[in-house]
């Protein structure tokens, strides 16, 4: 997509802005831009990847992703698909109900044992069924004032939390 200038309107998910990332239409060819997502994933599958990280898949048309998902699933059901979507509780189920195998959550932002208890307690309750959440200790863009000011034990804390608690998990580095 351009702008009336002619230059590209590139992505946004406010209020970040992703100038290196082009914005496809994808009310435009949606059938061959499935079937072109599927052959580069393929493509990646041949070489091991079994595992695809998707970012920000709730800027995209969900119609997009059942059907990507779907279609890598019925001959490949062990790849799975991890939903980076930190958007509307709303979202984040429709994205597990599609296929997304797993999901960022809103951990991050939880630190107190009240927020906990009740994070752990939605996540246990209806959405248990459909959503399987991924607990990250940390991430590269999100740093909670409690670990910018906990120094080595709050990051030690936090991966148990997040280890214990959840039954996939995961800590970024560098």
């Amino acid at each position: 997509r351009h702008r009336p200038d002619g230059t590209i309107a590139y992505a946004e998910n406010p209020p970040k802005k992703y100038q290196d990332i082009y914005p496809i239409a994808f009310d435009a060819d949606m059938d061959g831009l499935v079937a072109e997502t599927v052959r580069v994933l393929r493509h990646w599958m041949e070489h091991g990847v079994r595992i695809f990280r998707v970012d920000n898949p709730h800027t995209k048309p969900v119609v997009f992703w059942e059907r990507v998902i779907g279609e890598i699933n019925a001959s490949d059901p062990d790849v799975i698909f991890l939903a980076e979507a930190f958007t509307r509780p709303a979202m984040m189920a429709t994205l597990a109900q599609v296929g997304f195998q797993q999901s960022y959550t809103y951990f991050t932002w939880r630190n107190g044992k009240q927020e906990l208890t009740e994070y752990l307690t939605e996540l246990s309750g209806e959405a248990a069924a459909y959503m399987r959440p991924n607990f990250f200790a940390n991430t590269p863009d999100i740093l909670h004032a409690f670990l910018q000011h906990g120094g080595c034990p709050a990051f030690e804390v936090r991966a148990v939390l997040a280890a214990t608690l959840s039954p996939a998990w995961g800590v970024y580095s560098g």
